[in-house]
């Protein structure tokens, strides 16, 4: 009968000679690097190619906020950090970097799309996503949202929702705001000052829009619609030439139920 005593011993040492032989590779790998042999004098970055559908962030930019880490070389280059500079830029929302053989960085870039104002300073992305960028306030054509921080992502669903409400009519939304209190109002794009109140906000404006053409019939300017009414609402019609005062203030009131 064959002696398989030493049978735990051929199945141990194939095992520790892979780990040694792994160990080894790392270590002159190591040694590579520390003297030179995989960085940037004997593998140098000679290609910066910027990928994406950039309007307001150039590949200039971007490369120069590269070139520090790409001066590192082809193996020893950290992506990570390549892709954190690319990703602080103003309007930069996400980057992708890898490296193509044999001298090459390719950096994928998104911009933020902007779609509306948020509060002061802030701008809202087509992804949802709140970011800030030096002179934005420049920028025409942006509705204006305003809220508590904890209910941004609430405003931009109505104002969503109630877009495609007005659109049906033939408007757009200037501005929505929801106050502390949970009460909504919002300025149309012909400069009329819709109250929507706490409750019942999109029932209310379903019924505005039911109505709307029947407004515009009257001839009359508006400047305010209050549809805090259970069944009605209260117009305030535009004075002209009156001196401009504050909301409550301002105009005639006359309810239509």
């Amino acid at each position: 009968m064959a002696d398989s005593g030493n049978e735990p011993e051929r199945v141990i040492r194939p095992a520790w000679l892979a780990t040694a032989l792994l160990v080894g590779i790392a270590a002159l790998l190591a040694l590579w690097l520390r003297s030179g042999l995989i960085g940037s004098e004997q593998w140098p970055i000679l290609w910066l190619d910027v990928a994406g559908d950039l309007e307001r962030t150039s590949g200039s930019q971007i490369r120069a906020a590269v070139a520090g880490p790409a001066d590192s070389g082809f193996f020893a280059v950290d992506l990570e950090l390549v892709r954190d500079r690319v990703e602080a830029l103003p309007w930069v929302a996400r980057a992708e970097v890898s490296r193509h053989w044999p001298d090459a960085l390719r950096i994928d870039v998104e911009e933020h799309r902007p779609v509306a104002r948020w509060n002061e300073d802030g701008l809202f992305s087509d992804r949802g996503e709140v970011f800030s960028v030096g002179g934005s306030e420049g920028m025409q054509g942006l509705a204006r949202l305003s809220g508590p921080d904890s209910r941004r992502h609430e405003v931009l669903e109505q104002w969503q929702r109630m877009r495609r409400e007005l659109g049906s009519v033939g408007h757009d939304i200037a501005t929505l705001a929801v106050d502390e209190r949970g009460a909504w109002r919002l300025r149309m794009d012909n400069g009329v000052l819709l109250v929507l109140g706490r409750e019942q906000v999109g029932q209310r404006l379903d019924r505005f829009v039911r109505v709307q053409r029947a407004l515009a019939r009257l001839e009359r300017p508006i400047e305010a619609v209050d549809m805090r009414y259970t069944n009605g609402l209260a117009v305030r019609w535009m004075q002209p030439e009156q001196e401009p005062q504050p909301e409550q203030e301002q105009g005639e009131e006359s309810r239509h139920g």
